[in-house]
């Protein structure tokens, strides 16, 4: 699946055609987020699609000692809060913005009003939720059976490639570590134990690839 995740998992909006992209465009709201703002409340029960246009924005659960349990990160592209159209759901995640970062917002009475004139719409996010559902278990199934560093690797493929990154990764590291289910300390011998094997690169704040190919074979070899 990893050797295929970057072709998989394209973003909504490439994926339906340049005349609705442009519908979008002037029925969306446009908001700019600074680094760390808080984009939408976990409850929050106004119903809309979001779609990042810059930056990255990252999905997942504030805990109440401050440190974020990622689930997904976004990129340029990629859509949210689907659930809250079509499911009467509310906000099951909190999310946040990493860098300087744009954000159409389409509240839910706009995007209906769209989706019955561009059918386009509805088949690219029925294949947004179906492949998130895959990568989604793809992660539950790495967390809860491969070993320490295995478990890592894996999942920073990922959470780049949900993010549009295919060399870099930026978060903190106690956060990466809450996510993984692991301590910092586990989690930095890990990537140190990766780094010694040329696998990744660590800087502040950031974890690189220097090769993501050679690391998601040597992941297959481990997880086939």
């Amino acid at each position: 699946m990893l050797d295929r995740l970057s072709e998989i998992s394209r973003p909504f909006m490439d994926m339906i055609t340049a005349e609705s992209r442009s519908a979008i465009e002037a029925s969306a709201i446009k908001m700019r987020y600074a680094d760390g703002a808080l984009i939408h409340n976990r409850g929050d029960e106004k119903p809309g699609l979001s779609i990042v246009r810059q930056g990255i924005v990252r999905v997942g659960l504030i805990r109440t000692e401050g440190t974020f349990v990622i689930t997904s990160i976004f990129g340029p592209g990629q859509s949210f809060g689907e659930f809250t159209l079509f499911a009467g759901l509310p906000r099951t995640h909190d999310i946040i913005a990493q860098g300087e970062t744009e954000v159409w917002q389409l509240p839910g009475e706009r995007f209906l009003r769209l989706r019955e004139t561009r059918p386009d719409l509805m088949e690219a996010l029925i294949k947004t939720a179906l492949v998130r559902s895959h990568v989604l278990l793809e992660m539950i199934e790495a967390m809860r059976s491969l070993p320490v560093l295995e478990r890592v690797a894996k999942v920073l493929v990922i959470l780049m490639t949900t993010a549009g990154q295919t060399s870099q990764f930026y978060t903190r590291q106690s956060d990466l570590a809450v996510t993984l289910g692991l301590s910092r300390t586990s989690l930095s011998k890990a990537l140190g134990r990766l780094e010694a094997d040329g696998l990744v690169t660590r800087g502040y704040g950031q974890i690189r690839l220097p090769d993501r190919d050679r690391l998601i074979t040597w992941i297959t070899a481990r997880d086939p």
